[in-house]
């Protein structure tokens, strides 16, 4: 009978229904925040992925296993037809600017999705030497997009089929990835940050905020509060730590929801991250903060650990 019981829950966990809404709210934002992220990139493609940028391509490519999907791919493969690499970069840009826009209509979604992970890692591939943090969690978005099932709702391709379907529900089982993703991702990010001193005592913090390339705000006052950052060093700790439990009991899941996004948020602001703070948000939003968007939802409706 226990054994059974746990499967049960397993199943229940992992495969309960949930709402099928969220799917399409998911693809709009990846779609839009992806659009706004790689058209502020536009007045320096040359730059950041020509083969004669900042970093030459032949360099760039050293980092790169044979595998790696990559801009040259595209350029060499059309060059045959008298297309230089410049107008190559260029018309590989403006045809991901619409895939983007036919993602987020829900238009051939499943192949839209595709087409973005492969354009977004042959840009990521070809600029590696510029990429941080939010690129790899771009990266990961757009896998999500293409494993969920994002067309089923509000979309081009619903309204297309003979019977278009309700906004109804779907198995839970892709957002407990993105789930439990998050709760790694925070709880890796939480526990080296806690073997040294630096957050212990403020001064990770410190440095943070006063590093020259994301300088935004003085705050130098900072100095004649020391505890401050020694407060806020710790609060990191805690909700990096905390997150991956404290997340899944319904108490204390809107909580740590409006921790960890403004955490985010004061990462944005105070160095100049936006497009990782917003990503970031919108994942949690994604994962676990969609039932307080929706009119009649309620988290006695969602599946939880307990």
């Amino acid at each position: 009978m226990k054994t059974k019981t746990i499967l049960s829950q397993i199943d229940q966990f992992f495969f309960a229904p949930s709402s099928g809404k969220v799917m399409a709210f998911f693809r709009i934002t990846i779609a839009v925040f992806c659009l706004l992220k790689f058209w502020s990139l536009y007045n320096d493609l040359l730059n950041i992925f020509g083969s004669q940028g900042f970093v030459k391509g032949d360099v760039a490519a050293i980092l790169l296993a044979d595998y790696m999907p990559r801009l040259s791919w595209f350029s060499d493969a059309i060059a045959t037809w008298g297309v230089a690499e410049v107008e190559a970069i260029y018309a590989l840009f403006f045809f991901f600017i619409l895939v983007l826009i036919l993602l987020g209509v829900g238009f051939q979604t499943r192949l839209m999705s595709i087409l973005a992970l492969l354009i977004h890692l042959m840009f990521f591939n070809a600029g590696k030497m510029f990429m941080y943090g939010v690129d790899y969690f771009t990266t990961a978005a757009l896998f999500y997009a293409v494993i969920m099932p994002l067309g089923k709702f509000y979309s081009l391709d619903n309204y297309l089929r003979s019977r278009a379907q309700n906004p109804g529900t779907v198995p839970i089982f892709f957002m407990r990835l993105l789930q439990l993703h998050l709760c790694l991702i925070y709880f890796f990010g939480g526990f080296p940050k806690t073997l040294g001193l630096h957050w212990w005592n403020g001064e990770a913090v410190w440095r943070a905020l006063s590093i020259p390339g994301f300088y935004q705000l003085d705050m130098t006052w900072l100095a004649t509060v020391p505890w401050l950052s020694v407060v806020l060093g710790w609060s990191v700790l805690v909700i990096e730590l905390g997150y991956p439990i404290f997340i899944w009991f319904r108490k204390t899941r809107p909580v740590f929801l409006l921790l960890v996004s403004c955490m985010h948020l004061g990462i944005g602001v105070a160095m100049g991250l936006h497009y990782f703070a917003a990503l970031m948000i919108l994942l949690n939003v994604t994962a676990f903060g969609w039932p307080y968007l929706e009119k009649k939802g309620s988290w006695r409706h969602q599946p939880v650990l307990v």
